[in-house]
């Protein structure tokens, strides 16, 4: 499988199985988020927010036990000397639903005259009706009424789709003194699960802002940073809602951004909390310090008065799990999160995703990937791990500078991992592929050495099938044989280590365009090398040698324009035919070689690139049919130890194209071969002169020039056309 492919199939896959996990386990949110709370420890709230804490002291001291309802009579005394303190606002996390007209009355005209307290509104989540409320404290215990009105048979049950939220108001008399009142519902209220995300608008609830929104709009009101938008404030913040026109409703001071006012008001109902910490990370203060006057430093500050325990009391309502939550910190109270809303608002703080988590994970994928395919095993993990460490750090880095929340249980948990077994599997496959392709070289090449081969890789057994295989192999197949020109004369003024270093980088050089091209060496000897193709269709096979000798010849001529020692010229023959591939015993050795006349033959025509100055011959055969190699016949010759004449072409290149322009020199070698093969010899010596007056340096043109005027002044009575050579 090509790369690219490779690349893409694992990015993809590790992408679609973290997301899968992470819908069905919520992984992002209970390992990913979660852990990078705690890694980045508890931070220090702002000055600015208290909570006055209804705890087990208070609970005592004032003799009101667990029911919220018997406080009621003392929030008119914690009002006033909250004002006494010069409080900024004063928010209650209590439902004032049950009315009590004989403390009521007090406690609206204290609120009334302190001008600064908002209550929050009881908000119950509900289904068919008359059952399954959901809601927070009294609002579910003491509001158990039909949402609707059904007519006919009462027993009816409504369909489970029926499915709705309401608010249920404080008292008549608790709403109309307080400065204003909205609803605080939290996601996960009365469930396992942490809470992570608030409210900052309730769509479901006609757009009404979540009390912490609220007071936060009041607080910038009250600080001057916004100019006062009439009261009450609710009313003006979920028109502003529904049609969500801040930015030419609302001016802002430096004190506050404009962006972030847009954010609240437009974008999103709701948020991820920044929790500063566990339970009791912001500054909590007994409610019976504070209704005693025994606490001071509350000038200016935002108090939030609800249920908090000082220690860790389970089985309590109205305590959630958040990310800090464990078995020694126990959960936290609502007024916490209220508080910690409103933080986080004041801050500008939320945790924020700063692009979709899919974009993230995909790079993520992409770049693992990327890595394992492009270093392939051991490497590429080691990379891969380099650089999943680094996202970590990057991550864990941002999410406490920043508050950015980037995916963190995907990429990490479950696409690295994947992505790497994806990358040990494909290593595991190109290694078969790459020992298969291995053992048909062999069983072509080397078959006595195939019963020492595995089954799989890392079973070695010398003993198996040793004596199966056969030694010996017939094939049809082409060899390439190269020779040095010169050779002995540049031998003897070299050492022979300095010849050994020379010719080690130069049949390097030599035996890559034979390997790359299918071919096999069969033989090294001194000067020599031997190279054969077989088991091919034999056109294949043609065109593999051409190619292989014409970059052989071409990085040769390189290498000795870059090697500081002579210039090795080197020759090459190509012929086809019959041959032995077997194993020669010589004494206790064995040698493989490719054996018979055809190896000789080749070696006899790179032989004959002496004569005419050639580099590249080949037997006519090998280019008759190969369009795409150009090539020129340069005459029949009879060589040594062979009586029957053999027609030779010169290999000179790959066509370029059809509309190559035809060499003239050619043409005219060409007709001047043909006048020689019969015996005109004047109009043979005629053309030879007008080729080589166009190339002086044509070597077959020189040749057959001599050749002719040899024959000319010789009374030949046969004459056959074909060149006799008497040496090698």
């Amino acid at each position: 499988m090509a790369r690219p492919l490779r690349i893409v199939v694992i990015a993809i896959l590790g992408f679609l199985l973290s997301t899968l996990v992470n819908f069905a386990f919520n992984t992002e949110n209970t390992l990913g988020l979660d852990t990078l709370f705690k890694i980045r420890g508890p931070q220090t709230p702002p000055d600015d927010v208290v909570i006055v804490a209804m705890d087990e002291t208070s609970e005592s001291a004032l003799g009101v036990g667990q029911d919220l309802t018997r406080w009621r009579h003392l929030h008119a005394g914690l009002i006033r000397q909250l004002q006494k303190q010069a409080a900024s606002f004063i928010v209650f996390d209590l439902q004032f639903i049950r009315p009590q007209p004989s403390e009521d009355q007090e406690l609206a005209a204290t609120m009334r005259a302190a001008g600064n307290v908002l209550v929050v509104e009881c908000v119950q989540k509900f289904r068919h009706g008359d059952q399954d409320f959901y809601g927070r404290e009294e609002c579910s215990d003491s509001n158990s009424r039909p949402a609707i009105s059904r007519e006919g048979d009462t027993n009816i049950q409504l369909p489970e789709q029926l499915v709705g939220m309401r608010k249920v108001l404080p008292t008549s008399a608790i709403a109309d003194a307080a400065l204003d009142s909205a609803p605080f519902y939290l996601i996960s209220d009365a469930s396992n699960s942490s809470v992570r995300e608030v409210w900052t608008f309730s769509d479901a609830l006609a757009e009404s802002p979540s009390l912490p929104t609220l007071l936060w709009f009041y607080y910038l009101q009250h600080s001057g940073a916004i100019p006062d938008q009439g009261k009450p404030l609710s009313a003006g913040l979920t028109a502003q809602r529904r049609a969500c026109q801040s930015n030419s409703t609302i001016s802002v001071s430096n004190a506050v951004s404009e962006r972030q006012i847009n954010e609240v008001l437009c974008e999103g109902d709701s948020r991820y909390l920044n929790y500063y910490g566990p339970p009791r990370t912001l500054r909590m203060e007994s409610y019976t310090d504070v209704y005693e006057g025994k606490v001071g430093d509350l000038q200016g500050k935002v108090i939030f008065v609800g249920r908090a325990n000082r220690q860790f009391s389970p089985g309590k309502s109205d305590f959630f799990q958040t990310p800090y939550s464990d078995s020694r910190t126990g959960k936290m109270a609502g007024v916490e999160i209220m508080a910690t809303q409103f933080a986080n608002l004041l801050e500008d703080s939320f945790i924020e995703i700063p692009a979709p988590g899919w974009i993230t994970s995909s790079l993520f994928g992409l770049l693992i990937a990327i890595l394992l395919v492009g270093f392939a095993g051991w490497p590429g993990i080691a990379l891969s791990l380099v650089f999943a460490l680094a996202y970590a750090s990057s991550t864990v880095w941002l999410f406490g500078q920043r508050h950015w929340w980037l995916p963190v249980a995907g990429p990490l948990l479950i696409q690295l991992p994947l992505s790497w077994l994806l990358s040990l599997a494909w290593s595991r496959y190109d290694l078969m592929r790459e020992r298969a392709r291995m053992l048909a070289f062999v069983r072509r090449v080397f078959p006595q050495w195939v019963g020492m081969l595995p089954a799989t890789p890392g079973q070695w057994t010398e003993n198996v099938n040793v004596g199966s295989a056969n030694t010996e192999r017939d094939v049809s197949g082409l060899c390439l044989a190269t020779d040095i020109e010169g050779y002995t004369t540049i031998a003897a003024q070299h050492s022979p280590r300095e010849m050994w270093a020379l010719l080690n980088t130069y049949y390097q050089v030599l035996g890559h365009p034979v390997v790359s091209h299918d071919g096999v060496i069969a033989d090294v000897t001194g000067d020599a090398m031997m190279a054969v193709w077989f088991d091919a269709p034999a056109t294949q096979q043609r065109r593999a040698a051409c190619l292989a000798a014409l970059e052989m010849a071409t990085a040769v001529a390189s290498f000795n324009l870059s090697s500081s020692q002579e210039p090795l010229a080197t020759r090459i023959g190509l012929h086809e035919g019959d041959l032995t591939l077997g194993s020669l015993d010589a004494g206790t050795s064995s040698h493989y070689r490719a054996i018979g006349d055809t190896v000789n033959i080749a070696s006899r025509i790179q032989g004959v690139n002496k004569y005419l100055g050639t580099r590249i011959l080949a037997s006519h055969s090998i280019a008759a049919d190969l369009d795409d190699i150009e090539s020129r016949p340069v005459g029949k010759f009879r060589v040594v130890g062979r009586v029957e004449p053999v027609k030779l072409v010169e290999i000179i290149g790959v066509k370029h194209g059809d509309n190559a322009k035809p060499n003239e020199m050619h043409h005219l070698f060409a007709d001047g071969l043909a006048a020689f093969q019969q015996g005109q010899w004047t109009d043979a010596a005629r053309l030879f002169h007008a080729a080589l007056a166009r190339d002086a340096n044509d070597g077959p043109s020189r040749f057959y020039l001599r050749k002719t005027l040899e024959c000319s002044e010789m009374q030949a009575l046969e004459w056959d056309g074909v060149v006799v050579l008497d040496g090698k």
